[in-house]
């Protein structure tokens, strides 16, 4: 099986822009290390538009494939080690360093590609200055290429109004630059004043959200595919960032997803299949990034609007997911976990015959996961009482009696091992 990184790294850039609109959060200071205030900025499509400047920038140094092809990554994934909390990754001091070994941590599991390495020291040194006054105390060209590329379109992008034309606010970003050039290489500093001299570069920094293809337009051509097992690798990643948008739910991902394999499994669907189901499970939430913190732990009863937001995270799994084209079955299981058999499920209203096997599989291990699990508004229950909750909803035509019969086949005849 063949699964594009490109689209991939795409759809997992995507779900990182969709957590920078649920984690805004006002400012209380700027840091020492940026010396810029950002006090006006929502970091709304930030990654988008830093991997737009960064590649630009690229291509006008002229730098070759390879470097291309890491800097294109690392710059759609800069911010990985924040997730859910944009803000304070640009401003707090402690944070900036913080968010950068986080993100190194987590990018030490991506999957070892030709041509795409050394993507966790990347990000490491995102946020250090030519000058040596970053965090990590290095400077110069001991500071990686791609690093040094991201660190002042992060910069450009963190100054960029979206309320205000480009034209209108180049010259005071350009003026920024001039005023802190000891933070960059004379080089790049160049490459800056020579692009931004040109329109088109304000244009598309003013369009790119609503014009996706202005970034497919200039990215490299990263024609690398992913085996099943590499795209579980950057699942698990994912599901990771997704698991700590919530202390509520440091693990839950993961327990459907190895409790969809052991179902799986235990019913005779091929391994591969099997896998599938696994990150299917893995995937399965990554909308709840979309989703503000404040309402994921909300401790008391949700509004109706609350509810509605809740809801819409099953959408923006398949928005996600659905961009990488390669794996529909592990998008349409993943999307529709919340399908009921009564047609009252969400996000598409599926009737009984449209629902498949596999979204029967996981919405049951997701339901049985979610009622013994710790939640903000109560204690996980007993396994016992978890599974009559399940019967009565078969009952009431919810979900599927068959699914629920495999689920407690499997789990008595894991217990029996």
């Amino acid at each position: 099986m063949k699964i594009s990184l490109d689209k991939t790294i795409r759809a997992m850039s995507l779900a990182l822009d969709l957590a920078e609109i649920s984690s805004i959060e006002s400012l209380d200071d700027t840091s020492k290390v940026s010396k810029i205030n950002y006090a006006q900025h929502t970091f709304l499509h930030h990654s988008t538009r830093t991997t737009y400047i960064a590649i630009e920038l690229g291509k006008l140094l002229q730098l070759e494939d390879n470097i291309m092809n890491r800097l294109y990554i690392s710059a759609l994934l800069h911010d990985i080690g924040a997730a859910n909390s944009f803000t304070k990754c640009h401003t707090s001091e402690a944070f900036i360093k913080s968010h950068c070994t986080g993100g190194s941590e987590i990018l030490k599991s991506f999957p070892d590609i030709d041509d795409i390495s050394d993507l966790s020291n990347i990000i490491l040194y995102h946020h250090e200055n030519w000058d040596g006054t970053g965090n990590f105390g290095i400077k110069g060209e001991d500071i990686p290429i791609e690093s040094q590329i991201i660190r002042i379109a992060d910069l450009i992008e963190s100054l960029f109004k979206e309320n205000i034309p480009g034209f209108m606010q180049k010259d005071s970003i350009i003026e920024c630059i001039k005023s802190n050039e000891c933070l960059f290489s004379e080089e790049i500093v160049k490459a800056l004043y020579e692009v931004s001299k040109k329109d088109i570069f304000w244009c598309n920094l003013d369009n790119l959200p609503y014009m996706p293809f202005i970034l497919d337009n200039i990215a490299p051509p990263l024609n690398i595919y992913l085996n099943l097992k590499e795209f579980e690798r950057i699942s698990n990643i994912f599901s990771n960032i997704i698991d700590n948008k919530s202390k509520f739910t440091a693990t839950h991902s993961r327990e459907i997803a190895n409790l969809a394999y052991k179902v799986s499994k235990h019913i005779g669907y091929p391994e591969e299949k099997c896998i599938k189901m696994k990150i299917a499970g893995l995937l399965h939430d990554i909308g709840k990034l979309a989703i503000p913190t404040n309402i994921l732990d909300k401790a008391g009863p949700l509004s109706s609007e609350e509810f509605s937001t809740i809801k819409s995270h099953a959408y923006y799994t398949g928005i996600i997911l659905n961009m990488i084209k390669d794996v529909p079955d592990i998008s349409s299981w993943s999307t529709n976990h919340h399908e009921k058999l009564n047609g009252d499920g969400y996000p598409n209203n599926l009737n009984s015959e449209e629902i498949s096997e596999e979204c029967r599989i996981l919405c049951v291990c997701d339901i049985f996961q979610a009622l013994t699990e710790d939640r903000p508004y109560r204690n996980g229950l007993p396994e016992d009482m978890a599974m009559s909750i399940l019967d009565s909803m078969v009952e009431d035509k919810f979900i599927c009696k068959n699914a629920v019969v495999h689920l407690k086949n499997t789990i008595e005849y894991n217990e029996q091992k």
